[in-house]
C-alpha cells in the first residue's frame, strides 16, 4: 500500500513528466525523422499541407529505404509543394537493414523532380547543431528507427533537453515490438531510457485503419495541392494495386492525426516509465474524417471543446452583426471571431473594451503559439467600466479564467487596457496604443454628453462602435507590444 500511495504522490507532483496530454497548441514546431516508406510520403505530406506546422527539417534514416534514396525523395516531394527549403539531411546506414517491401518503396516516385541537392549530409549532426542553437523546444515526429536521435544522445546527452518530446510510430508499445524498434533496438532503449518524453503511436491492429479506396477517392475528387500530390502517388500502378488489395494501413498517418487531434487518442502511461506514453485506442472514424477533411481543404485547426467550426450561419446573428460576418472572418480568422462572439454574450453587451481584450487575448497566443488554457495573465484594466471590461474579453479569448486561478489584477498601479501574458518563462506586456484609446475615450465622452449614460442612445452609439472597431481594428496593428522577460 505504501508503494502505491507512494506512486500517485509522484504523479501528483511531476506536472512536467505528466503534462496534460492533449496537446492546447495553436502551432508546432517539427523535426520530422524518416525512413520514407509509403505511409511515411502520407504522413509528410499531411504536415506539408498544414499552415500550423513549422517543419525545420527533415532528416532520413535507414529502413523502408536506405538513408540516401529516401532523401532524394523527400527533395522531390518538397518540391511538389513548393517547400524546397526545408533542410535536408541524410542519416548513416544501418548494418542488416533490408526488408523485402524495399524494392517497392523503391519504385513509388513521390515527386516530378528527381533528386536534388542534400543540403546537410549527415542527420545526427544536423539535428545536434539545430538543438544546440534553436531558442524553443522542438517536438520531434519519428517514422522510422530511433538511429539518428540516439547517435545525438552519444555526441552530447545535455542536447536531449532541447527536444519537447518525441512522437514515434512503432507497431506495438506493449509488449514492445515492430519493424521501427527491431531495426535498431539499441537506439530504442537508450532514448527509452533517456528521460526524453517519447509518445508512443500504433496502429492497434484495428479494423478499418486503412488508407484504402474511399481515401483515395476523396484525392480524386478534390483539387487542393495535397489531393493532388497524392493522386499522383496513388495513381502509380504498383501502388494502385496495392491499393485494390486494401493494403495500406494507416500507420505513420497516425502520429500526424495525434499531433493535430490528440484528443482522438486513448493514452496510456507506462507505469515504470513516467516518461513513455502510448496510445492503447485511438478513435478509427474521427482519424480518418480528420484525413478526409485535410485532403479535401474542409479541415479546421482551430481548436474548440465542442464545435468543429464555430457557427457562422447569417441567420443566428442579430440583423446589425450580419454585415460584418464574412469581412471580419476573412481578415481575422475564425478563431478572434468565436472569440469576440463569446465574449459579447459573456459580457452581456457589445462593448469596445471587450472587444479589444479579445483581440489583445488572441494576439497574446498568437505570440507564444498556444491554444486556450496555457497562458497566466496580469490584468491592468482594474475593475471599473469601461478599461475592465478588457478583462472578460482576455478570459474568453486566452481561457486564463477566474475560475482556473491564472488570470489576476494588479494589485496597483494606474488602470490602463494593459495586461502582462505569461507562458513558461517568458512574459510580454500588451498594451493598447495611445492613438486607439484615445479615439475610444473621445467616442465614449461623445456619447455620455450627448446622451448621459443612461440614455438608451449611450448604448446604441457604443455598439455602432464596437462593431465598426471589430471589423476594422487589426490585432496586428493596434497594440504595443513588449518583451519583458521572465514572470512579473
Amino acid at each position: 500500500m505504501r508503494i502505491i500511495v507512494v506512486s500517485l504522490l509522484v504523479i501528483l507532483i511531476a506536472p512536467g513528466v505528466l503534462s496534460q496530454p492533449l496537446s492546447a497548441r495553436l502551432k508546432h514546431t517539427v523535426i520530422i525523422d524518416t525512413d520514407c516508406g509509403i505511409d511515411d510520403m502520407r504522413a509528410i505530406s499531411l504536415m506539408l499541407a498544414r499552415p500550423e506546422i513549422t517543419i525545420k527539417a527533415i532528416l532520413s534514416s535507414d529502413g523502408s529505404l536506405p538513408p540516401a534514396e529516401g532523401a532524394g525523395k523527400i527533395y522531390s516531394l518538397l518540391r511538389e509543394f513548393g517547400r524546397d527549403n526545408i533542410p535536408i539531411a541524410s542519416g548513416d546506414v544501418v548494418d542488416g537493414i533490408n526488408p523485402a517491401w524495399r524494392p517497392f518503396n523503391s519504385s513509388i516516385i513521390w515527386g516530378s523532380q528527381i533528386g536534388g541537392q542534400i543540403t546537410y549530409p549527415g542527420s545526427a549532426d544536423y539535428l545536434s547543431e539545430t538543438l544546440r542553437n534553436e531558442n524553443e523546444k522542438i517536438t520531434l515526429v519519428c517514422l522510422g528507427a530511433l538511429t539518428n536521435i540516439a547517435r545525438v544522445a552519444k555526441i552530447d546527452e545535455a542536447l536531449l533537453s532541447g527536444i519537447e518530446r518525441i512522437i514515434w510510430y512503432n507497431d506495438s508499445a506493449r509488449p514492445l515490438e515492430g519493424f521501427n524498434y527491431e531495426c535498431d533496438r539499441e537506439s530504442a532503449e537508450l532514448l527509452l531510457k533517456s528521460g526524453v518524453s517519447i509518445n508512443i503511436i500504433s496502429n492497434l491492429d484495428k479494423a478499418d485503419a486503412s488508407f484504402d479506396l474511399s481515401l483515395y477517392s476523396i484525392c480524386q475528387k478534390s483539387n487542393t495541392l495535397l489531393a493532388g500530390v497524392l493522386r499522383n502517388v496513388f495513381n502509380q500502378q504498383p501502388v494502385l494495386e496495392k491499393l485494390n488489395q486494401t493494403h495500406f494501413r494507416l500507420c505513420d498517418d497516425l502520429v500526424v492525426i495525434y499531433l493535430t487531434n490528440p484528443e482522438l487518442f486513448g493514452i496510456n502511461i507506462m507505469t515504470d516509465n513516467l516518461y513513455i506514453r502510448y496510445n492503447q485506442d485511438y478513435n478509427v472514424e474521427g482519424v480518418r474524417e480528420a484525413i478526409s477533411d485535410m485532403i479535401t481543404g474542409k479541415y479546421v485547426s482551430e481548436r474548440n471543446i465542442v464545435f468543429s467550426r464555430f457557427p457562422v450561419q447569417r441567420e443566428m446573428y442579430n440583423y446589425d452583426v450580419r454585415p460584418i460576418i464574412d469581412s471580419a472572418i476573412l481578415r481575422y480568422g475564425y478563431d478572434e471571431w468565436k472569440a469576440n462572439v463569446m465574449t459579447d454574450e459573456f459580457h452581456g453587451h457589445l462593448g469596445v473594451f471587450s472587444i479589444v481584450g479579445a483581440k489583445m487575448g488572441i494576439k497574446a497566443r498568437e505570440l507564444f503559439g498556444v491554444g486556450t488554457d496555457m497562458l497566466e495573465v496580469t490584468t491592468y484594466a482594474g475593475t471599473e467600466p469601461p478599461y475592465s471590461c478588457l478583462n472578460d474579453g482576455i478570459q474568453v479569448s486566452t481561457g486564463a479564467t477566474l475560475g482556473m486561478g491564472t488570470i489576476h489584477l494588479a494589485a496597483r498601479g494606474k488602470t490602463v487596457p494593459s495586461a502582462v501574458f505569461t507562458y513558461k518563462n517568458r512574459s510580454v506586456r500588451i498594451s493598447l496604443k495611445k492613438e486607439y484609446l484615445e479615439q475610444v475615450d473621445a467616442d465614449i465622452n461623445e456619447g455620455i454628453e450627448k446622451f448621459g449614460l443612461m440614455d438608451d442612445g449611450y448604448w446604441k452609439l457604443i455598439r455602432h462602435n464596437a462593431l465598426k472597431y471589430w471589423v476594422e481594428w487589426d490585432r496586428d496593428k493596434i497594440f504595443d507590444i513588449e518583451e519583458i522577460g521572465p514572470k512579473k
